[in-house]
């Protein structure tokens, strides 16, 4: 028998708190689920697919059965024991009424069903095998990436004949269409939900950071860079102490880090001695997740210094030009090693580093805390910076102002979220909004 999971429900000191009729959750079923759910048993699910019996001395065709038989209990399981058993009540209620009158029975046939996998029996082992895979986090991978094999199933389904056939009410870009695939049948959609149940759902977000380590950081890095030899150890610092500082008082993404031009943004470096306006520009050329336009830029514009903690991002970003533009290099993006097109792995590693010495030289981390494990180069500062603007007291609107470039667009839609007059608003007049965000920080 294959060994699929099922969440239990643990109390804060990981002892397994068991409930009334929990025992046999998830592993049988119960009187009523038929009435519920389309049902065949493995049995004939097996003939419809492989179109011959099964042979008990097989290994293949008992891991087949085994996983029908989960796929099938799964299903079952979308609903709760009482709504299973409120419903079986009625039924049973209701067929009493028509022998009583001699009428013919309300319940219909049940089956036999048509000789053919007309549920999504082959589609839900897909996506049962799947589950099994090994996580990062617990012995399985978690529902948010074994749940991509239905959408795998849904996308080459559509794409084949008698897929997606006639729209219905079409008008423009808002569509419907008639489904011919099984991941969009009724049975299909009751044992994703039940899978979704059993397993449950575990989010790990990125670990927020204090101010403190922010600062804490700063410091290390500077340690580094004044003690730093070579023109390579000096060019990681940099690029640390940019995507630290510089990425914290931005509140840019760590995908949104390798897009930012070299060019734009050195260039942007003459404003920093500007005596009403000081500042940089770190400047976005891609598509992002909130620019959805190919070939298109956006600048985030920061002060060189913070009032609010006196952090210095333009120290950093000055000595990262500086370092890229010593090393013969003068286009391109700021934040570029080996790879032909930049990766987050490739500056992962460094960013554990530095937080890693904070730990070790402070206690601002718990001791017992594995950082790999708890933080993130993609998310962690940006989760940072929305955790300190409010601590801060920024105002809500000026926030979302800052983050105007992610709502711009909407990513079911593509349309643009924001009033057609804040869409097409200059950088030039967003300038002292954005300075007055980073300037509070």
């Amino acid at each position: 028998m294959r060994n699929f999971p099922i969440r239990q429900k643990l109390d804060e000191d990981g002892e397994l708190l068991v409930e009334e009729d929990e025992d046999e959750r998830f592993k049988v079923a119960r009187a009523g689920d038929h009435l519920m759910i389309p049902f065949q048993c493995e049995l004939c699910h097996f003939r419809n697919i492989l179109s011959r019996n099964p042979d008990r001395h097989d290994a293949n065709d008992l891991e087949i059965l085994d996983t029908m038989r989960r796929a099938n209990l799964d299903s079952f399981w979308s609903r709760e024991t009482s709504t299973v058993s409120s419903n079986l009540r009625e039924a049973r209620r209701m067929e009493k009424m028509t022998r009583r009158l001699g009428m013919p029975a309300i319940t219909p046939h049940m089956g036999p069903w048509e000789l053919e996998d007309n549920l999504g029996m082959k589609a839900a082992m897909a996506v049962l095998d799947r589950s099994l895979d090994k996580g990062v986090y617990e012995d399985t991978v978690q529902w948010d990436t074994f749940r991509r094999a239905m959408s795998t199933v849904t996308n080459i389904s559509q794409a084949a004949v008698g897929g997606l056939e006639d729209s219905v009410g079409a008008y423009e870009r808002n569509r419907m269409f008639i489904s011919g695939v099984v991941t969009h049948k009724f049975w299909y959609s009751r044992f994703m939900a039940g899978v979704h149940k059993r397993v449950g759902q575990i989010r790990k977000p990125d670990r927020v950071l204090t101010i403190d380590i922010i600062h804490a950081v700063d410091r290390v890095l500077e340690s580094e860079w004044e003690n730093g030899r070579g023109t390579e150890n000096r060019k990681r610092t940099a690029e640390m102490g940019a995507w630290f500082i510089g990425g914290f008082c931005t509140g840019l993404r760590g995908e949104e880090m390798l897009l930012i031009e070299l060019a734009g943004t050195a260039n942007s470096l003459v404003h920093m001695t500007d005596a009403k306006n000081a500042h940089f520009v770190f400047v976005i050329s891609g598509r992002t997740k909130g620019d959805q336009t190919s070939g298109a830029k956006f600048g985030v514009p920061c002060v060189p210094i913070t009032e609010g903690t006196h952090l210095r991002p333009g120290r950093w970003v000055r000595r990262l030009v500086d370092a890229v533009h010593g090393s013969g290099r003068l286009t391109g993006r700021l934040f570029n090693r080996r790879l032909k097109v930049a990766k987050m792995q490739e500056f992962e590693n460094d960013f554990f580093v530095v937080l890693e010495k904070v730990q070790a030289t402070s206690a601002l981390f718990p001791e017992d805390l594995i950082i790999r494990d708890e933080c993130g180069i993609a998310r962690t500062i940006r989760r940072t910076l929305t955790a300190h603007a409010r601590n801060m007291g920024i105002h809500i609107d000026l926030l979302k102002a800052i983050n105007r470039w992610r709502s711009e667009f909407s990513s079911k839609t593509g349309n643009p979220r924001l009033d057609m007059p804040d869409v097409y608003t200059t950088l030039e007049s967003l300038l002292p909004t954005h300075l007055q965000f980073s300037l509070a920080l």
